[in-house]
């Protein structure tokens, strides 16, 4: 029976011309990266140029700069006074880019560094708005008027910024600026709650109206994640449906929910929570994952736990990592690119994924006598095996040629 469906398969797969078949050779397994402004901010034009050629040969079509500002408080006193924002004490503001929100920063380039290395290596970059340390000061119980107070603080200066930015940067590398990234990470902090929908919504959407103004092709990203202790999926996913009509956002913006790699969520609880924010955002915006690079223990995480993340998450249209910059290059560049390698569709070793491919592994499955050269690149459900399920994966990518992890 399994020879039979195999045989069918293959004969309508046989069928199709080999160019509708073929795909890029480029076409990413990771679109992006996330990159943290102190860990970037102090490099010459010369690093920026080398991380982004890197990047480029590494796959990357984009890098995403998580903050453009960060702006750092502390509090002291009475902790009942938490939630009011003027409670705290700026003592640390550094930016990558000259900005009236930070004095001092008329010498900061990295910005214009970063941009002018993406024009040189044919990359992209999204640019991070304000980061604002307050923000995890929020999200539990009722939202007061503190809270909305800072909303309405950060959302001037995020709207703020994405002007300065588009100013300064647009004439000049408006086809490098892929599109904006809001820093503010939320989560499933009591959700129930429809105040916090109606909020948030307006702190982002002058952050849209902001972008909608000077450049409306650009796209708005968000990251949110969720913790499965606070709420269920069913309930954050509400949420979801509340805040971007409050928020104003747009098909064309990008929801890219954190995969949880940081809790050591497994991959049932991926595909939970997966299926439910895809179903509250499709339609509405753009759906990618935010594969995360570190454990709950802040180690790194290893490569088949990534490669079962991107697996268990496939209703993404692309997928992130948060930070292949970080954990992995300069320290695991050969087994990230095995990773990549053990999912891509590529069994003949030829570099890319073409109706080739599907021949091998029909023959494979036939039992013919032939060798295939990385098995690793067919197994597509890595359950360690090569099966009939891997053929339809791989008959349904070549048919539908969008992305690495279609199923």
């Amino acid at each position: 029976m399994r020879r039979f469906l195999c045989t069918a398969a293959a004969l309508s797969l046989l069928q199709m011309p080999v160019a509708s078949a073929e795909l890029p050779q480029d076409a990413p397994v990771f679109e992006a990266s996330f990159l943290q402004g102190w860990y970037c901010r102090d490099w010459s034009a010369a690093q920026w140029q080398s991380e982004l050629a890197d990047m480029r040969a590494a796959g990357f079509h984009s890098v995403i700069l998580q903050s453009a500002v960060d702006l750092t408080y502390e509090f002291e006193g009475d902790e009942s006074h938490k939630t009011d924002p003027d409670a705290c004490t700026l003592t640390a503001a550094y930016s990558l880019l000259p900005t009236a929100l930070v004095p001092g920063s008329e010498g900061q380039h990295a910005l214009s560094f970063a941009l002018e290395a993406a024009a040189q290596t044919g990359m992209q970059v999204w640019i991070g708005t304000v980061s604002d340390s307050r923000w995890w000061q929020y999200g539990w119980g009722a939202p007061d008027d503190g809270f909305s107070r800072w909303c309405g603080e950060n959302a001037a200066q995020c709207e703020t910024l994405v002007t300065e930015i588009w100013e300064q940067f647009g004439a000049e590398y408006g086809a490098q600026i892929a599109g904006f990234y809001y820093n503010n990470e939320l989560w499933n902090f009591d959700s129930s709650r429809a105040e916090y929908a109606q909020i948030l919504g307006q702190n982002i959407a002058r952050t849209v109206a902001a972008v909608e103004a000077l450049c409306p092709e650009k796209p708005l990203m968000i990251s949110p994640f969720f913790n499965r202790d606070l709420s269920t999926a069913a309930e954050y996913a509400e949420f979801w449906r509340a805040l971007i009509p409050a928020a104003g956002l747009r098909r064309q913006d990008v929801f890219a929910h954190q995969d949880g790699g940081g809790r050591d969520y497994d991959a049932d609880t991926l595909r939970e929570w997966t299926d439910a924010l895809h179903g509250a955002v499709r339609d509405r915006m753009r759906f990618w994952v935010n594969n995360e690079a570190f454990c709950a223990d802040s180690s790194v995480r290893d490569m088949e736990s990534l490669r079962q993340s991107c697996i268990a998450t496939a209703a993404a249209e692309k997928h992130l990592i948060f930070s292949w910059n970080h954990h992995y290059h300069g320290r695991q560049d050969a087994e990230f690119a095995k990773l990549l390698g053990c999912m891509t569709g590529d069994l003949n070793g030829d570099g890319c994924c073409t109706l080739a491919d599907a021949v091998t592994l029909h023959r494979w499955l036939m039992h013919d006598r032939i060798t295939v050269a990385w098995w690793q690149g067919g197994d597509l459900d890595a359950n360690g095996i090569l099966d009939a399920r891997d053929f339809c994966l791989l008959k349904r990518r070549l048919l539908r040629g969008d992305g690495i992890l279609s199923r």
